[in-house]
């Protein structure tokens, strides 16, 4: 090796180490940030409250929304904190319509108003991710089973539900196994006349679902009970109506079964 190539040979392993140490400085601020007080706070909430949601209990989910919200007010702002309280708003709702529970209405309108509001925090974090924008919307369902459909109309809630359903379709409509597409359909079909019901757009949608969506999905049969009764109820497709609302039947879900056996029998 001539001195000349030697020369250069140590200016590039100068170079390299000038490098290196910029990327151990930054690693430095960046663990140091990591490990601060409050970010260790908010990543121990956040872990109790995935626990709780796992346990999927009424208590155990209340108790995640509370932890969730403690997790997202930690510096700084958590996006999936927000969100993930708004998904247990929307479960604890969801639960409450599938046990039939006789504080429904009480339940609906706190939770649902809840969950809207902590996903509308998670949407202006990042207004490009879909979570933020499923929950708004299927939490106004929520809401919905709690408050007059005046309340819905006057608080601008159908719009805003169509919007944010539209926008996370936009983002990825393959979100949670395609169920936004149900959704979109359930939107269509529970409106009121006077507010823009459209029972050809939402079986429309119910269709595109029963193509998309797996199988194995847990709102399988929940589909299979709206799609079948509106299929009846248009007159059209009766047989492979009647089929869908024969599988939900056979389904885990006591529920959506006791549903399909009496569109079923109302159908003859």
């Amino acid at each position: 090796m001539t001195k000349k190539h030697f020369t250069v040979f140590i200016q590039i392993l100068n170079k390299r180490a000038v490098m290196l140490k910029a990327f151990l400085a930054c690693l430095v601020i960046i663990l140091g940030i990591l490990n601060t007080p409050a970010a260790a706070q908010e990543r121990n909430a956040m872990n109790r409250a995935d626990l709780l949601y796992v346990e999927g209990t009424m208590i155990s989910l209340r108790q995640s929304v509370a932890l969730y919200k403690q997790a997202a007010q930690q510096p700084p702002d958590s996006y999936e904190a927000f969100w993930k309280a708004s998904r247990s708003c929307r479960v604890i709702t969801r639960m409450a319509v599938i046990g039939e529970l006789d504080n429904l209405e009480e339940i609906g309108a706190s939770f649902g108003k809840q969950g809207m509001e902590l996903a509308q925090k998670a949407i202006a974090l990042e207004p490009e991710k879909v979570e933020g924008h499923y929950y708004y919307a299927v939490n106004v369902g929520g809401y919905a089973k709690g408050a007059s459909i005046w309340s819905i109309l006057s608080e601008g809630l159908k719009d805003k539900a169509q919007k944010h359903l539209k926008k996370a379709y936009e983002i990825d409509r393959e979100y949670n196994g395609f169920v936004l597409l149900m959704h979109m359909g359930l939107y269509y079909e529970v409106l009121p006349w006077y507010a823009g019901r459209d029972k050809d757009k939402a079986l429309e949608h119910y269709r595109e679902a029963l193509l998309l969506m797996p199988e194995q999905s847990p709102y399988r049969s929940q589909l299979h009970v709206l799609a079948g009764k509106l299929m009846l109820v248009q007159g059209v497709e009766e047989n492979r109506a009647r089929q869908l609302l024969r599988e939900a039947a056979e389904s885990d879900s006591s529920y959506f079964s006791s549903k399909a056996l009496e569109i079923l029998a109302e159908h003859g």
